[in-house]
């Protein structure tokens, strides 16, 4: 019994910390399951960003990307391909953008777009048998931002 007590505490308090918004069939589990892909592989990022991100929600953009002060916004898109460490990388990523924007950090979009998919693979590196493509995207993408 205690384990389970133990168990649940841990699962509960995991998320109390970062609001999901329920809008789409399964759109907030899958955002659960992400959040914990990072807390169950990469302890010092999951810290990170519920340090920087205290709210998600989702749009029809392209792209995932912030509002300040604490939130991240997950495209429909990327939520919908259900890949559910596309997602832990894309909270991952824009975690480090909250923390460029929320902390005035001024450098060029490139070379904060760099960064961020550093970090962002340094993250995809953690997680056994992750998906190959996942990590070709990040490569590429450094090398795209690299000027």
């Amino acid at each position: 019994m205690k384990k389970v007590i133990a168990f649940l505490l841990i699962c509960t308090s995991g998320f109390s910390q970062i609001k999901v918004d329920d809008v789409g069939p399964g759109w907030k589990d899958k955002v659960l399951q992400a959040i914990e892909v990072v807390r169950t592989y990469d302890i010092k990022k999951y810290n990170f960003l519920i340090e920087h991100c205290h709210h998600v929600n989702f749009w029809n953009g392209t792209y995932s990307t912030i509002e300040l002060p604490d939130r991240i916004v997950i495209s429909a898109a990327e939520v919908t391909k259900g890949n559910i460490n596309d997602l832990a990388a894309a909270l991952v990523h824009e975690s480090l953008h909250l923390c460029f924007s929320k902390n005035v950090i001024t450098i060029s979009s490139f070379k904060e777009e760099e960064l961020c998919y550093k970090y962002e693979l340094n993250f995809l590196m953690n997680i056994p048998n992750v998906e190959p493509w996942l990590i070709k995207h990040a490569q590429q993408q450094i090398i795209n931002n690299q000027r």
